[in-house]
Parts: structure tokens; sequence; C-alpha cells
């Protein structure tokens, strides 16, 4: 089974349960079942393989929120309870309750937020330190991670919930701030092979 989470900058697969990496994917003439948040994207996949399957067709999710991005629907689909974060260019946050999506917030990932100084000062166009502490900072470099590091943490602790579940480029990294936290580097992917199964595809 061929794998395709189409993001807003990056194709990510998954082949016979394996994350590939892009450059070494041979997909031609083979089926992928694929989602995505790119029409661009999409549209070079599907030059590429016109018989891949959009599992965006295939939803059934439980939710009162209008607009929710196929991507924060995957995810949260293999979660009862607790806090999903997908922490990419943006970072979701999705709350979930006996497997009803309640709603949730989107805040600037961490590449963002970090490109995002320069616009301030060419002094402030610095790549951030992602080993800060609780010290205060005492030069600029930790002052600015601290700063947009320390804000997303904080904002997701005030949330107040056991459980959280952590996904995307730097979910590993954030979840490393929580005692109550899981990383699962595949929750997209799961979430795809739950709605695969639920429609028999």
């Amino acid at each position: 089974m061929i794998l395709c989470d189409i993001g807003n900058t990056n194709f990510h697969f998954e082949i016979e349960n394996k994350l590939i990496d892009t450059k070494n994917c041979d997909i031609k003439d083979k089926k992928i079942y694929f989602i995505s948040v790119n029409e661009e994207k999409k549209k070079e996949l599907l030059k590429l393989n016109p018989n891949s399957i959009d599992l965006s067709n295939y939803i059934s999710f439980d939710t009162s929120y209008k607009g929710l991005g196929i991507d924060r629907i995957m995810v949260c689909k293999t979660v009862k309870d607790g806090i999903v974060i997908d922490a990419g260019s943006a970072i979701t946050i999705d709350i979930m309750e006996n497997n009803f999506h309640k709603g949730g917030y989107i805040l600037p990932g961490l590449y963002v937020l970090n490109r995002s100084y320069a616009n301030i000062s060419e002094k402030l166009d610095i790549k951030f330190n992602l080993n800060i502490n609780d010290k205060l900072p005492t030069n600029t470099k930790d002052a600015i991670s601290f700063g947009a590091i320390k804000m997303i943490v904080e904002f997701i602790k005030s949330l107040n919930v056991d459980k959280l579940y952590f996904t995307g480029g730097d979910g590993e990294y954030l979840s490393k701030f929580f005692k109550n936290s899981i990383y699962i580097k595949d929750l997209v992917f799961r979430g795809m092979k739950q709605t695969i199964k639920e429609n028999n595809l």
C-alpha cells in the first residue's frame, strides 16, 4: 500500500508501512491513496499517477468545526481523547473528546516564527537555539529562541489536558517539553489507513 500526504511544502510517502524520502520513491503506475492541502502539488501527483485516490472524498469525521483541513482530520481520527498537535509549517492544535472533535487552534510553526524576526530587524535574522532552558537569556540568539518556543509551549500547557499527541516535523522536539506527551511520527498515515479500512477501499 502506498500512502501520500501532500503538505504545504512537501510530499510525504509511506510505502508498505515504511516512511520513504520522496527522492527515493518510484510511484508511477502504482495505486496511491493520498490527501492534500496544496492544490498545485496535488495536480503534480495526479499528472504523475492519474489513478491516485483522494481520501478526502471518503471522510467520516464527527466535528462542528467549519473548514477543518484534511490533514487535521487524519491526525485526529485515531485519537479518542486528548490534544493532537501537528507541528509543521503551521502548528495545529486539536481537541478530541470521546471521538468528537471539539475545535482547535492554529499557530505559526517554528520555522515560520524564526523567519519572521528578520522582518523586525536584520540583527534578529538569527537561527534559533533549540537547546533553551529556563534561565534568563543573556544574548540575542537565546532571547528570540526562548521567546518563540516558550510562547508555543506555554500556550499548550494552558489548555490543561492530560493526554498530548505530537506529530509533524517539529513534533518530537516540542513533545520533550511535556511529561504527558506521546510522539507518533506516522499519525497522519494511521488516520489514512483507518479511512481506507472504514470504506473498504
